[in-house]
């Protein structure tokens, strides 16, 4: 029987992807790629979207990313009234419920976050205001507002014994009816904050430097004083 000659794509086997590209590196004769719809008009998916092969074309794949449509192109977004809130509720750990008759899902059992990675975009005319809380199990938090002079701040409370820390961002007037992009990103104890095109400004923290047990993500208003 002759040899193959040809390319061979997207080979998968009881569920799993094959590295074809890497194998094809270290075998003599074979090179990696097979140019197909993607090698053509992958760059339509926008928005870290990733292109899928058909069998007569090709889709976009938008799960990774906050985007939605035929090409990732449509921002997955709310229109919020005042006082509304949505909220995302996570499943109670384990160690915290194991001495319940009612069984517990063990998923966030160990949970520890070192680091976060939260992006989003927003537009409003109003301050102060609460975008975004994150709260864990253990009264811990990560809150990201708008104060009343336009500012935004991202407040920290890793340690229930200490107060909460405050970071103020230096760019002006957020609360402005403009859209605009932040980006926080924490690893340990150094935080990262990003809005728009401006430069990055990075923080440091004083506390403990792991987030544990998410509990829940709340987007718009909470009850109670932060």
């Amino acid at each position: 029987m002759k040899g193959f000659l040809g390319c061979i794509r997207s080979l998968q086997l009881n569920g799993r992807t094959l590295d074809l590209e890497e194998r094809a590196k270290i075998t003599p004769g074979v090179r990696p790629g097979c140019p197909g719809h993607c090698s053509s008009y992958g760059e339509l998916c926008q928005n870290q979207g990733r292109c899928v092969e058909m069998y007569n074309g090709f889709s976009c794949d938008c799960g990774l990313s906050a985007y939605a449509g035929p090409f990732c192109q449509r921002e997955v977004s709310a229109d919020f009234k005042p006082g509304t809130s949505v909220q995302y509720t996570f499943k109670e750990p384990y160690e915290l419920n194991r001495n319940t008759s009612t069984q517990s899902s063990s998923i966030y059992s160990d949970l520890k976050l070192r680091g976060e990675n939260v992006s989003f975009s927003f537009r409003s005319s109003q301050s102060p205001a609460l975008l975004l809380y994150v709260s864990s199990y253990y009264r811990e938090y990560l809150a990201v507002l708008l104060n009343r002079n336009g500012y935004l701040d991202v407040k920290y409370k890793l340690q229930n014994s200490r107060d909460a820390e405050v970071f103020r961002t230096s760019v002006r007037n957020l609360a402005n009816g403009q859209l605009h992009r932040v980006s926080i990103r924490r690893l340990s104890e150094t935080v990262s904050v990003q809005i728009d095109q401006h430069e990055r400004e990075d923080f440091n923290l004083t506390s403990d430097a792991e987030f544990n047990a998410i509990k829940s993500v709340v987007l718009g208003k909470v009850h109670g004083e932060l």
